[in-house]
């Protein structure tokens, strides 16, 4: 059976304007995706549609578990910059490496992401605390 990336090879930061930002809890799910749109155009004369396409940047996640203060700091930094309390040039970044089992190794920099929501979910007695962080971005830098 061919060997597949597994969570295990998977590492996350993130960065904020003042540097690297402290692990923001224990990751349990990370994802992202190229948002392409697809466009169709039917014209008089013709008999199909003709499709195009536009590319309209990238949106991630992380999900995970708070096991410090760090989610609530990361989360007041994100909203300062919402507020204009702190410089709106400070960037936030994430970037994920990927240990694949052939030994090679892919690096991915999500940069100058903006954030949607940030939920803090306290879900019962017997559940972890836990969070997602969602982005957008335009920026994406390669590293293989």
């Amino acid at each position: 059976m061919a060997q597949r990336l597994k969570g295990q090879e998977v590492k996350l930061g993130f960065t904020n304007p003042d540097g690297d930002q402290p692990d923001i809890g224990v990751i349990n799910n990370f994802e992202f995706e190229i948002d392409i749109e697809i466009l169709e155009e039917m014209y008089l004369g013709e008999v199909g549609k003709r499709y195009d396409e536009h590319f309209n940047g990238f949106s991630g996640q992380v999900e995970g578990h708070i096991d410090s203060a760090e989610y609530i700091r990361f989360g007041e930094r994100v909203e300062d910059r919402a507020r204009r309390r702190t410089p709106a040039a400070g960037k936030f970044t994430v970037t994920s490496s990927f240990e694949l089992p052939s030994g090679g190794r892919i690096r991915l920099t999500f940069e100058d992401i903006f954030f949607g929501p940030l939920p803090f979910r306290s879900p019962g007695q017997a559940e972890y605390c836990a969070f997602t962080v969602s982005w957008k971005c335009s920026t994406l830098r390669r590293v293989f």
